[in-house]
């Protein structure tokens, strides 16, 4: 039999799209193609082609998850860059506090965000890196509120985080 005749037979019986019934398979139910073939009651070869035709493989289906999380935080850069001019004056350019190390941080950010949004698609070790930059220079400000807030004692905090990682490591560090 050939491949058409099986997707006539398949949708026949089950009464849908071939498209909606791979979904089905591959993504909601996440089977792979010896389950999914002998499910349809199809060759693997045919199975993996209709796989392939709809982008439902593991292998596709993470890569077109990847752009689409790229896509959109890019637009979200653009959306928090749109009223930002890089090239504007620091506030605390001459001074040597938390409140100018902020300011710095916060401005790197910016201009790594908007770096992400030129860069192209097919530049994916640029993108990984201006992505490490920006989590590094997230956490940073993470760390600078925690520290500004300082509700907490700092030293049992970071004493609770030391225990925490020994108990999931199981082992004192």
């Amino acid at each position: 039999m050939t491949n058409k005749e099986y997707k006539e037979l398949v949708e026949a019986k089950y009464g849908k799209s071939l498209k909606e019934i791979m979904y089905e398979l591959c993504v909601d139910r996440r089977l792979d193609k010896w389950d999914g073939a002998k499910i349809l009651d199809v060759p693997e070869k045919t199975f993996v082609a209709w796989r392939t035709q709809f982008r439902f493989g593991p292998d596709q289906l993470r890569y077109d998850y990847a752009v689409k999380k790229r896509i959109e935080s890019i637009s979200e850069y653009k959306e928090q860059l749109e009223n930002i001019n890089l090239r504007r004056k620091f506030t605390h350019n001459k001074d040597k506090s938390l409140k100018g190390f902020r300011e710095l941080v916060e401005r790197k950010m910016e201009l790594e965000k908007s770096r992400r949004t030129l860069l192209e698609e097919e530049d994916s070790f640029s993108d990984m890196s201006v992505l490490i930059r920006i989590g590094m220079l997230e956490g940073v400000l993470n760390y600078l509120d925690e520290y500004e807030k300082h509700e907490k004692n700092i030293e049992a905090h970071f004493l609770k985080e030391v225990e925490m990682m020994e108990l999931f490591l199981n082992r004192e560090v």
